[in-house]
Formats: C-alpha cells, structure tokens, sequence
C-alpha cells in the first residue's frame, strides 16, 4: 500500500509538473543574461533612430526578426510581437499616408494630389499637392525606423523577464525600474485581456468582426487600469521603496545634469564652432549625472539574494554593444560611419558601404549568440522514466 501510494504521488506530481512547463509558469529561462538583452535593445534603438538610410534600416529590421525568431519566448510573448508587428506595420502606412495627404517637396513629382490652397501664416501646413519620390522616401524612413524600435521592444518583452530587469536596475534607479517593469508587463496582461474577452464572447456566440473592437479594447483597458491602481494602493499601503529625501545639493545637481546633457547633443549636432564646448558640457553632465546616483545609491539598502551570472563572452558583448551605440551617435557628427542619406539631393540610390553594414549588422548578434549556446535540456523525461520505474508491479 505504501509503495502504491508513494507511486500515485509522483505520478501527480510528474503530471503537475508536466502542466506547468507546458505553460508560460516554468517556461525555459532565456539563454543571455538580462543585461545582454538591455544593452542589445538599446543599441538596436540607437542605431536605428541615428540611420537615415533605408538600405541600413531594412538591414536592421531584418537582424531584429532574426533575433525574435531564434529568442526564446512564451505565448503571451508571441502574441506581443505580433501585435507590435501589426501596430508598427500600421504606423509604417499612416506614415506613408500622410506624406501623400500633406504633399510634399522635390523635383520627381509622381502624381498630384488636389486641396486647397492653406495660407502661408499657418508655418508650411498644406493639404494636398504635389507627391514626390523624395518624400515617400523619406516617410519610408520614418517607417521603418520606428518599426525597428518597436520589434527590439517586442523581442525585449518576450525573452527577458521584467522582474528580473527590476532586479538588474541599480539602486539609484530603482523607481525608474519600477515603472520600466509595470511598462514591460502592460502589453502581455493587455494581451492575455484580449484574449480572454474574446472567448468569452466567443462563447456567447458573438461574432468579432471590426465594428465590434471597442467592445473588446474598452474592457482591457479599463481592466489593466484598474490592475494598476489596486498595485498602486497596496504598495502604498505597505509603504514600499520608501526612502528618506535626498538634500538639496545632491538633488540641484541631478536637476542640472538634464540640461547640460541636452545642451551638449544640441551644440554637438547643430553648431560645429561649439564642439568643444558641447564636449565639456557633456562630461559636466555625465559626472553631475554620477554623483547624483551614488548619492542616491547611498541612501538606500538594497538586499539581493541572487545574482545573474554574467559570463565573459557576454560581457565583450555588452561592451560591443554600448561601442556600436556610441560609434553610431558619434558618427553623424565625425563623418564616420556614414549611415546617413538624404533623398531631397536629387533622390540618388542610397549608399552602402562595408563599415555601415558591419555598425548595422552588429544588431543581431544575439541572433549568433542564441544558436551557439546549447539547448535547455527537458526535465519531464527523466522525472517521469523515474515514476515509470518506482510503479510497482
């Protein structure tokens, strides 16, 4: 009886723990650490937002859907990526509609656009016109730009936790972390809302056709809101993350950092007499910005019981990818790369040389990284060979 019943008990649990790795609860951890992941979707978004070529872009849109296939990810992941597919692949035509709407400047005209005549008070504003080569593509730039930044995020969201980003975040920045982690998981409880709303009117027998998305949206919203209040009350209740006030020193210094960075990449970009002085102003910043957050640092106790290992190979990657970050900022102000393009210069065929397409191909090296490392290995299959043997006979 008693080998019976301790044979019927791991039974049940091979079964319960089969039906939580089937689910996204013991869903295999990702195989990069969480900081790869930060440091890869920042780059991506700084090399993408720093191209103005469309050559590059589709480069970069390409590693992007590299990486989120080969990354690992559950089903609320999925669902995510692809709802910022379709939201990105809307704005990328909205984008393109109203460079045809507004008109556009340039010498290749393709077609012609009637409207009325807007006056000249009103800063360039115009309704129709004529359409041109220069400005469709440069409104397919703005397409793809943001599309690429909102795949890096979609990707980002499935394969790293938030929790764990809340943990990555140094002490200083823990609030800021916070909100970043009530950010991450909007989109898939939105999600996973959606879905939810949707069988159950499936179950009533109604249809969901497109006059019928406010009564799907309306719910999720209103239910993700109310989500977040109740979060709110309740960390307010136990008084969470709260921490004496910093003195008014460290907090002006942290107040100047903001506008001495933003006067720095105005100076940098705008004025060539003022790169020097843009240089200073960025290491006042940057240094300003430092004493604020070990300041803050200071101020707070912060007990980690675990930490991620960080193996060596991702940490060069970590470190490739703030210099990639860095070379294509700092390329549109030294020349080099060139990633940039101009379509109003007569519409030449855009560029591509062998140094851009390595700053842009450096995106998807977690792409590389995923296929080198090894495959999470299944648990159930020894835990259930074991059961199978301890059945008696």
């Amino acid at each position: 009886m008693k080998r019976r019943r301790r044979a019927t008990n791991r039974q049940s649990a091979v079964r319960f723990t089969s039906t939580l790795a089937g689910s996204s609860l013991l869903a295999p951890p990702s195989s990069l650490p969480t900081a790869a992941w930060i440091a890869w979707v920042l780059m991506v978004m700084t090399v993408a937002l720093s191209t103005t070529n469309p050559l590059y872009l589709g480069v970069v849109l390409l590693c992007v859907i590299l990486v989120g296939v080969l990354a690992p990810k559950t089903g609320t992941g999925v669902a995510g990526f692809r709802a910022l597919l379709i939201f990105g692949a809307g704005l990328f035509a909205v984008s393109l509609a109203i460079a045809v709407v507004n008109g556009n400047f340039g010498i290749h005209v393709l077609f012609t656009v009637p409207g009325p005549a807007v006056p000249g008070w009103l800063g360039g504003l115009r309704f129709g016109g004529p359409v041109t080569g220069e400005g469709l593509v440069a409104a397919t730039v703005r397409g793809l730009t943001i599309l690429c930044v909102l795949l890096a995020f979609a990707v980002f969201n499935g394969a790293a936790s938030p929790h764990r980003v809340l943990r990555a975040a140094p002490a200083a920045l823990f609030h800021a972390g916070l909100v970043v982690t009530v950010g991450l998981t909007l989109l898939p409880a939105s999600v996973e809302d959606l879905r939810r709303i949707r069988e159950v009117r499936a179950l009533r027998g109604a249809r969901t056709r497109l006059r019928d998305l406010p009564a799907l949206v309306v719910p999720a919203v209103s239910g993700g809101l109310e989500r977040s209040m109740r979060l709110a009350e309740a960390m307010e209740a136990r008084g969470y993350a709260a921490t004496p006030a910093l003195r008014r020193g460290p907090q002006f210094v942290g107040a100047l950092s903001a506008p001495l960075l933003l006067g720095a990449t105005w100076g940098w970009f705008y004025y060539d007499h003022l790169r020097l002085a843009a240089v200073a102003a960025a290491l006042l910043g940057a240094g300003a910005l430092a004493f604020w957050t070990w300041t803050a640092a200071r101020s707070r106790v912060v007990t980690r019981f675990h930490t991620e290992p960080i193996g060596g190979v991702d940490r060069a990657l970590i470190a490739g990818s703030v210099a990639v970050s860095l070379l294509a900022i700092g390329g549109r102000g030294i020349g080099w790369p060139d990633l940039g393009y101009n379509p109003f210069a007569g519409l030449a065929w855009p560029p591509f040389a062998l140094d851009g397409a390595l700053v842009v191909l450096a995106t998807g090296w977690p792409a590389v990284r995923l296929m080198a490392a090894p495959a999470t290995a299944s648990r159930s299959t020894p835990v259930t060979h074991a059961a199978g043997n301890a059945a008696p006979s």
